[in-house]
């Protein structure tokens, strides 16, 4: 029985959330789901909520929604989903944040496992239609124990920024 297991962490400037989905390639898991409201109220008696809540299906999708209002009475939601496809070692997932003012920015990624890596893409579209794309791929080798990663980001204006990464991560120590 093989297992994998998602860490997915949403932020938005003022709406956290953070979940686990597991996934087995063997088996399913039963469908769970939570929420959650925290009412923050500070030293002159403002308050912020935050409502949010998750579901999964059990066969390694989900899907979740949070709102949350300030101290001034404005609210932002988000609603995301995601999902697994193990015939194709694929995650995808998509997003959408609606501001106080029905300003609308999306978010779509997928990342695809390698052999020995990961290919990701992502697409980041804000309120005004401008669109970020981002390309990135990593690979370890397990007999130097090196990871190599690499990404490029191009903007709305069709600039690109590359980025370049080697960790060195130490090599397993021979079993006896």
């Amino acid at each position: 029985m093989k297992k994998r297991t998602w860490t997915l962490k949403v932020t938005a400037a003022a709406v956290p959330l953070i979940c686990m989905v597991a996934v087995s390639t063997a088996d399913a898991r039963p469908p769970r789901s939570a929420s959650s409201t925290v009412t923050r109220t500070g030293p002159a008696g403002n308050t912020a909520t935050r409502q949010s809540s998750i579901s999964t299906n059990g066969q390694g999708s989900y899907s979740s929604s949070s709102s949350y209002t300030g101290r001034a009475g404005n609210t932002t939601t988000r609603q995301q989903s995601g999902s697994y496809n193990p015939s194709t070692k694929t995650y995808t997932r998509s997003g959408t944040t609606t501001g106080p003012a029905g300003n609308q920015s999306s978010l779509n990624t997928s990342v695809q496992a390698t052999g020995n890596g990961y290919q990701r893409s992502a697409t980041r579209t804000g309120p005004n239609g401008n669109s970020v794309n981002t390309q990135g791929q990593a690979s370890y080798n397990a007999a130097t124990g090196t990871i190599n990663q690499s990404r490029t980001t191009t903007g709305p204006n069709g600039k690109s920024a590359t980025e370049s990464r080697t960790i060195q991560t130490g090599t397993a120590p021979p079993s006896n």
